[in-house]
């Protein structure tokens, strides 16, 4: 993006060019975690192995603006915990978060500003219904693939849920200043379909551990997937709450609450 728009708009430009610094950056602080452990990844290959895929604009710009913000949310969180209770500080890599994290609220700030700059994304009924349906989409996701890895957040002395559902709602509450409606996260219910959706997962997750055979395995998957798919259209249907602005911009600096989130022993 930075190169294509050198000559239409430098300025852009350069903001997703500082964008490619800071991401390298992060790519190299976790390349030397995973060669202390005499691991590596080469992603290189993504790009001779995989077909490129058409997003409209402002598909990615949802996207992009939601996994940012929750990126911040998610790393400010555990910062901020690790550094009230250093006995769970396992890694070097922690000390880092807070610079990291301040990096994915700048990155959300810069697709906040762009669709504010667009508003036929953010002002219309089509925009209303997707942005309900990307706040779900980035929300089941991470509490769905949390919930798997537990032993990691524990080890830390984190609650997965409890952490997941602090994230869920600060990223929420931030997400309504730019998204013109947003999910009604803080309504008990809807943690309630969360947890339903990580005990079907679980079972869907089992099915495939079995020793049936693939059509066996299938069949059994399938009233799975279709309880999963009424719980997602069950959380989407809630009442969502009216929000946004396209009006002016908010970007001030975030605070977190110093909560504590200690997994029971």
């Amino acid at each position: 993006m930075s190169y294509l728009l050198q000559k239409t708009n430098p300025v852009v430009a350069e903001i997703f060019s500082l964008m490619s610094r800071d991401e390298a950056r992060h790519a190299g602080f976790l390349n030397k975690g995973l060669s202390d452990f005499n691991l590596a990844l080469d992603l290189g290959f993504l790009t001779k192995a995989r077909k490129y895929t058409f997003f409209k604009p402002k598909f990615i710009f949802y996207a992009t603006y939601l996994s940012e913000k929750i990126g911040y949310w998610r790393y400010i969180t555990i910062y901020r915990h690790l550094k009230e209770n250093p006995e769970y500080q396992c890694y070097p890599i922690f000390k880092y978060f807070e610079n990291w994290c301040q990096d994915e609220n700048r990155h959300g700030d810069f697709f906040s500003a762009l669709m504010k700059a667009q508003p036929q994304f953010l002002n219309d009924w089509k925009a209303k219904l997707w942005s309900r349906f990307f706040c779900l989409s980035v929300y089941v996701t991470m509490y769905l693939n949390d919930c798997q890895r537990r032993a990691f957040y524990e080890g830390i002395g984190l609650d997965t849920k409890q952490f997941d559902m602090h994230v869920i709602i600060e990223t929420n509450r931030m997400t309504a200043r730019i998204f013109p409606a947003v999910l009604d996260v803080e309504n008990p219910e809807f943690k309630r379909k969360l947890d339903r959706m990580v005990e079907i997962n679980t079972k869907i997750l089992a099915v495939g551990d079995t020793d049936d055979i693939p059509l066996v395995k299938n069949l059994k998957r399938i009233p799975l997937i279709a309880a999963l798919a009424n719980e997602l259209l069950a959380a989407y249907l809630m009442k969502p709450i009216e929000s946004g602005s396209v009006d002016f911009a908010e970007f001030e600096p975030q605070h977190i609450t110093n909560s504590l989130f200690i997994s029971n022993p």
